[in-house]
Parts: structure tokens; sequence; C-alpha cells
């Protein structure tokens, strides 16, 4: 409650990029930079000062419109294994499933469209968008001594998270993807997506010198333009493998659920004796509140049906929303 009312009580991001200013609504302290000279292309990075973020975009070789469910699914290992490179530890790695399911939720159910895709949907379960990305998230303070051979400072842990950036990008190449370190405005552009951020709404705030506030948080959601949203934590998984489904097909199942948009967060990071610790969330987004609850309400039983616990976060959505974000996975 606190939270909300310093939110609303602070002015709109001045000076930020309109596409960037309903992430800096969610934290204030958060700013893109670019990194990179003339025998590179440049890489966009996102920080607060305390960490520096840096995002992967990847594609696989099959169209979206082709690829059944869980087909080629993203090799989990490769990002694992980014989370140390050269003597570079990260503080943590996130993979962000952006998905719009197809047909779009506002058409009408006798309409060309719904009748032509209906049966391409029932046999392999395509959305009409899926948009996968990696954020390579550094604290400076874990890898000292990388920073420090680098140059030490900020061009240190660029220079840190470049490298990894593009050792991953490099290894998911390898793998058969088609993986592009996203330059600034890329990076942005992004984050726009990600957030739902309504594209009118960008451009118009882009002509005018005087911003208002796009974002709110509420109880049970997040309002960014004229979308809602709401965030869950992925309390208990579910058996995964052997006699379980796949994590592609567990997150297959939870992203087709008829909303506005659906995303999919995990975020791998270092626990104890070299093990790998998991955090996964999910946010569910609707063009109207009607809209919002049915698909909290069908994400809530697809979760029931694949044996997945799932915690809504009531009065903590600003954070979910950033947990959710291709920002590097939250703190």
């Amino acid at each position: 409650r606190a939270r909300r009312r310093r939110a609303a009580s602070t002015p709109p991001p001045q000076g930020v990029e309109p596409g960037l200013a309903p992430v800096v609504e969610c934290d204030p302290t958060l700013r893109t930079h670019s990194y990179g000279g003339h025998d590179r292309r440049p890489v966009g990075m996102i920080g607060d000062g305390t960490f520096v973020s840096a995002l992967v975009q990847v594609e696989a070789d099959v169209a979206a419109l082709r690829a059944e469910r869980g087909r080629q699914p993203l090799p989990v290992a490769l990002v694992r294994d980014a989370l140390e490179v050269d003597g570079i530890r990260l503080e943590s790695a996130q993979i962000v499933l952006h998905t719009q399911p197809a047909p779009a939720l506002h058409l009408p159910q006798h309409s060309v469209a719904v009748t032509n895709y209906a049966p391409l949907q029932a046999r392999t379960g395509a959305p009409a968008v899926r948009i996968t990305w990696i954020a390579l998230k550094l604290d400076p303070e874990l890898c000292r001594d990388a920073v420090a051979a680098r140059g030490g400072g900020l061009e240190g842990a660029q220079k840190c998270l470049a490298r990894v950036t593009d050792h991953l990008a490099s290894r998911l190449t390898g793998a058969g993807f088609r993986a592009t370190v996203l330059n600034e405005e890329e990076l942005t552009a992004a984050l726009a997506t990600s957030a739902c951020a309504n594209p009118l709404v960008t451009a118009e705030a882009g002509r005018t010198e005087v911003r208002e506030r796009r974002t709110e948080e509420l109880g049970r959601s997040w309002r960014c333009d004229n979308r809602r949203h709401t965030t869950y934590w992925i309390h208990r998984w579910p058996q995964l493998g052997g006699q379980g489904a796949s994590l592609a097909q567990l997150v297959a199942q939870l992203t087709s659920v008829p909303a506005l948009a659906t995303t999919f967060s995990l975020t791998l990071s270092r626990a104890e004796r070299q093990e790998t610790a998991l955090c996964g969330h999910l946010r569910v987004t609707g063009r109207s509140d009607d809209e919002l609850v049915a698909a909290r309400r069908s994400l809530e039983d697809a979760a029931r049906q694949v044996g997945a616990q799932l915690a809504r976060l009531d009065r903590e959505q600003t954070p979910g929303m950033l947990a959710t974000l291709p920002l590097g996975g939250a703190r």
C-alpha cells in the first residue's frame, strides 16, 4: 500500500524514451545505455547502478505458425552454463517467453480468421506471436577480479557482460537457433513489448512534452495504458521429465490460455554446491478487468490440470511485473 501511494505521488519520468517509461515507472533507477565501438555491433544494456543486464532474442529456424508446441525447445542447459564464463560470474540468467494467442481474443467466434485458423490451432497449438528473450544480469561485486581485469568500473562490467552475451549467442547459434544480441533501441522495444505497452499511447507520448503517468498498481493487478496484468509465482512445480511433461510442454500449456498475452519467466542462478536455483513466474494480460479475470481463471485451471501450484502476488504486482520483464530476474 505504501509503495502504491509513493508511486501515485511520484511524477512520471522525464527525458526517458516513451517505450521505456512504463518500466521506469516501476523502478525509477533503471536506465539504458549502449556498449560497443567500431569493431562490433553495439550491445544494449540496462541497469540501476548495482547491476547491468543485456538481452538475447532467440528464434528457432521454424516459423511460429508452423511450429508445434515444444518443438526444438530452448536448451536450458546452455543458459545455465552461461552463469559462469571465463571467470565472469553472473547474478542470474532469465528466460522470458512472451506469447500472444491466435486467433486474437477480440475476434468474433464466427469470423473468417477464427474459422480458418481453428484447425491449425487445434493441431499444433501454435500462437500468433511467440518471442523468447534471454536476459543476462551481471552484478560487478560477484566477479570483481574479472571486472578489474577488463579495466574496472562500468566499462569493465560492460566488457564482462558483452563477453558472456556473445558466448551465449554463439552457443545458441551452434545449437540451431537464430540468436540476436539486442542493441539499445531493440532492448527498449523488447521491454515495451513485454509490458504490452499500447503502441498508440507510446507514439503519442513521444509527441508531447508533458508526460502523464501510464501505470498503476492495484491489489490484484498492474495497469499499463489500457492493458491490465496479473502476475503469479510458481510456488510448486509439477514433475518434469520421465513420467511427467517436459518443461517445454508445461510452458506451452500454461501460455496457451485465452488472453491478450501470457508471459512465462524462468530465472536461473547459482545455489550452494554448484547447484542451480530456479524461480518461475507467470503473467496474464487483458484489455479490461473482465478479460483479465477470465484469463486468470483460465490460467489457474490450466495450472491445476498440469499439477503446478501458483501463488498470485496480491499487493505485490509491481515487483511481480519486474520479475516477468526481461531484466535478468527480480532480486
